[in-house]
């Protein structure tokens, strides 16, 4: 049966460890030394040697004929331990065995001396699994215990461990293996199976799996499957799901040159690719990142230099550090969530929109529209700026208030109106009804025109409906101003589904809590409020003249709330 190379290739003594010299060599002291301490708490990202090199150290504690502190892989302990039959070296799963009863059974066998060797050692991975009480189980032990007991614990999430236990333990943090690492060690596995394999490929394994010793073996595993030939970058990418680098500098230039229509088309073409929207952000956030520290500080920078000297050359500095913090939180927002290709369009034509704001001008019979901001930090929309041969002069600037390009106060107040309505005739049974007839939706899951409104609602619950207003909770604001930013094309599309005209809006969880508190106490101030039909209007007159402009033509419905 074929063994995967995770397991074939895992460390079998010190000398094979890759990327935690000090841990090694602080426990190699100890050995040495004869001052073994009866508890360890190894703490650190998955796969870089946590559980590894708790076998390893526990397997060299009990050899009967150590040298040069490695085992002898001869002795009754050693072979025991390699056929899996060592009963003094005991691993145990915290994830499946978290409970005070299992915590209360290895309290009462830990006064049982070993049967063949020094110590008897219990290994705990995932230690942060044990429920409270299993943790104040295993508190006395680890005060008191017998000299032939010692406890080896595994962590990734140090957070969790209480403060009683950390304090009983010495810790050892494990670091993220470096890329070089990495790669020399799945050279040399790759010698011994023979695998062809470009150096390309081997680095692009490294830096996909974060430092991730095992990751990166898996990954190479999964490589060496899906193609006979020698493995390429491309295969790793496609494997993972990610972009070469051609394609993620050509999408970032297109992104931050602001040619909306290409980044949104090069989306789809990821998605129907099957590409990994998630992984995609953060691979851009990574680039993104280091194109600042080559305008910054271009020496610290080694690769894709080229491609970075075309985005100095762009002079979008602020637009990067917007990025960088837009994509950052969506990362960290769609991990559960099963729309990431819809967040990530909503976001970049939200940042692209801001650009727009703020850079807008328009030059037509010499005359500029641009967004400025007074003294008093009030945006003010659609400056008209004379010119003459000689250039604006500042004593000329006309403001012009009379077509702002978003006005925000509206939008709130449109928001107030709809959850007053949603809420003024509340019917449980009403909003059951609508929430069974909201089931049909998935009927156009398939359906490229309204299939990112079938996601999108079914990530939001019905809270409330009333007098053919509904309102949506989502957990997120993000999701919830996502909602919101497509109110028209949602109406119309509830209205094609249900056979049923609707108003819409929708909140996040913060709201939601204390709208229903608020509600509960005071009830009576919900009534219906009409809501006049140009609230929520397209400018067509505007939009007729605006076709030019790239991000209004292709989306000149959206609405963007700031709250």
């Amino acid at each position: 049966m074929y063994q995967a190379l995770y397991r074939k290739y895992r460390p079998k003594n010190f000398e094979d460890v890759v990327g935690q010299d000090v841990i090694v060599k602080t426990l190699k002291n100890s050995i040495k030394n004869n001052i073994v301490s009866h508890a360890y708490l190894f703490n650190g990202p998955r796969g870089t040697g946590k559980t590894s090199i708790a076998k390893i150290f526990a397997k060299i504690l009990n050899c009967h004929d150590l040298k040069n502190l490695k085992p002898c892989d001869k002795c009754v302990s050693c072979n025991q331990l390699n056929n899996n039959q060592n009963i003094d070296i005991i691993e145990i799963d915290a994830a499946s065995n978290n409970g005070v009863d299992e915590i209360r059974e290895i309290r009462n066998k830990i006064m049982l001396v070993p049967s063949n060797s020094k110590y008897k050692i219990y290994i705990i991975d995932e230690v942060h699994m044990l429920t409270t009480q299993a943790f104040n189980a295993l508190l006395k032990s680890l005060e008191e215990p017998p000299a032939h007991i010692i406890f080896i614990f595994a962590t990734t999430e140090i957070h969790k461990i209480p403060k009683t236990i950390l304090s009983r333990c010495q810790r050892f943090d494990y670091k993220r293996v470096s890329n070089d690492n990495i790669v020399k060690r799945l050279k040399y596995i790759c010698e011994q199976e023979k695998i062809k394999i470009e150096d390309e490929a081997l680095y692009e394994i490294a830096k996909l799996s974060d430092g991730g010793m095992r990751d990166s073996v898996s990954l190479l595993d999964q490589a060496v499957a899906y193609t006979d030939n020698t493995i390429t970058s491309k295969d790793i990418h496609d494997i993972n799901g990610t972009l070469v680098k051609d394609e993620i500098n050509s999408f970032i230039y297109s992104l931050l040159n602001n040619d909306l229509s290409d980044v949104l088309s090069k989306i789809e073409s990821f998605d129907n690719e099957g590409k990994n929207i998630d992984k995609i952000i953060r691979e851009i956030i990574d680039i993104l990142k280091e194109s600042i520290l080559y305008i910054n500080a271009p020496k610290l920078v080694n690769s894709n230099i080229d491609f970075y000297e075309s985005i100095k050359k762009l002079n979008v500095n602020k637009k990067i550090y917007s990025y960088i913090t837009s994509f950052s939180k969506l990362a960290s927002e769609i991990k559960n969530l099963n729309n990431s290709k819809l967040l990530f369009e909503i976001e970049i034509i939200k940042e692209s929109n801001q650009t727009v704001l703020e850079n807008n001008v328009i030059i037509d019979n010499n005359v500029e529209t641009k967004e400025i901001k007074t003294k008093d930090n009030v945006v003010v929309n659609n400056v008209n700026i004379k010119e003459n041969n000689e250039g604006a002069k500042p004593s000329e600037i006309v403001i012009n208030k009379e077509k702002p390009i978003i006005d925000i106060d509206k939008i709130k107040e449109i928001k107030k109106i709809r959850i007053s309505n949603s809420l003024s005739e509340f019917s449980q049974k009403e909003r059951e009804k609508i929430k069974n007839k909201l089931l049909e939706i998935d009927d156009y899951i398939s359906d490229k025109k309204y299939s990112k409104f079938v996601s999108l609602i079914h990530d939001g619950e019905l809270k409330s409906s009333s007098n053919n207003y509904l309102m949506f909770m989502y957990k997120t604001d993000l999701l919830a101003n996502s909602f919101n930013s497509m109110i028209k094309d949602i109406e119309e599309f509830l209205e094609i589904v249900l056979h049923e005209s609707f108003r819409v809006i929708a909140i996040d969880l913060n709201d939601w809590n204390f709208i229903k508190d608020d509600y509960n106490k005071n009830k009576d101030k919900y009534v219906f409020i009409e809501e006049k039909n140009e609230n929520i209007k397209e400018n067509k007159n505007n939009e007729k003249k605006d076709k030019k402009n790239n991000i209004e033509s292709m989306f000149d419905d959206i609405i963007e709330i700031e709250q």
